[in-house]
């Protein structure tokens, strides 16, 4: 099954290692969310959070969902990666 534009084109960034979506029931209906998988820390007090492609994340989400599908994603949310011995790091 191909993945969505979306998840295409964010997982092109330099520094996303994937992508998925995650369905949340909200009270009322679901809304999907878009999952991003980073590989890097994502506290920002620690050495190697890269803030530069947290904008780029959110700005290629954005872009691609108002110009060039119909898709609806009600959240964005990106996690580290986590490796055997915890978050990964660079």
């Amino acid at each position: 099954m191909p993945k969505a534009i979306v998840c295409q084109r964010v997982e092109k960034i330099d520094g996303v290692t994937r992508t998925w979506f995650e369905w949340t029931w909200d009270g009322s209906a679901w809304v999907k969310t878009l999952v991003v998988e980073v590989e890097f820390n994502t506290d920002p007090n620690e050495y190697e959070f890269r803030h530069a492609v947290l904008d780029e994340i959110q700005k290629t989400a954005r872009n691609v969902l108002t110009e060039e599908t119909t898709m609806i994603v009600s959240h964005l949310k990106v996690v580290p990666r986590i490796t055997g011995e915890g978050v990964a790091s660079d």
